[in-house]
């Protein structure tokens, strides 16, 4: 038997668990955490430090396609023994369900795609250099207004016009 993290931990991170873990056998995704199942001793004790009650005996039904992708990521991601940081929204994402299509594994997504950028554990995260605007989580520069012109202007998309980019539905010049 080995413990695993499920879909609930997807945004929230909470991180309690790992500081009671004998065996240092969690490791850190962007949004997510995940248990080695062969390093996990099955002592138990991080399952009722979790806040958002999404660590599981692997002998509880449906937990199948949980435990591959905690064996796959613990493979890839780096061991976290210590509570980093926190997403500032985890309470909110809490009991959310639908979890499943948010987890970011740090593959590389399929070309054009906004990343997120994918920090080692206990790095923090970067302050982006100039004024920007989020999208799925990665900063975008806000561009540059063109000559004489004091602002930007977002106009609805054209599909005659390559130069750019979308934002909810809009087209941004560049």
């Amino acid at each position: 038997m080995t413990y695993v993290v499920t879909e609930n931990c997807i945004n929230c991170k909470f991180q309690d668990c790992v500081t009671v873990c004998p065996v240092d056998c969690f490791y850190e995704g962007e949004n997510f955490l995940v248990i080695h199942p062969e390093e996990c001793i099955d002592c138990g004790v991080c399952e009722p430090e979790c806040p958002a009650d999404a660590i599981r005996a692997d002998t509880e039904t449906g937990l199948e396609a949980w435990l591959a992708v905690n064996a796959k990521y613990a493979e890839i991601w780096p061991n976290i023994t210590e509570i980093g940081t926190v997403p500032p929204d985890a309470e909110d994402w809490n009991g959310k369900p639908g979890k499943a299509g948010l987890l970011i594994t740090g593959e590389a997504p399929a070309e054009p795609h906004a990343q997120k950028p994918i920090y080692d554990a206990g790095d923090t995260a970067r302050e982006p250099v100039g004024e920007c605007y989020e999208i799925d989580g990665a900063a975008v520069p806000f561009p540059e207004a063109e000559a004489g012109a004091s602002t930007v202007t977002l106009e609805p998309i054209d599909s005659e016009e390559p130069a750019g980019f979308e934002v909810d539905g809009l087209r941004v010049k560049t």
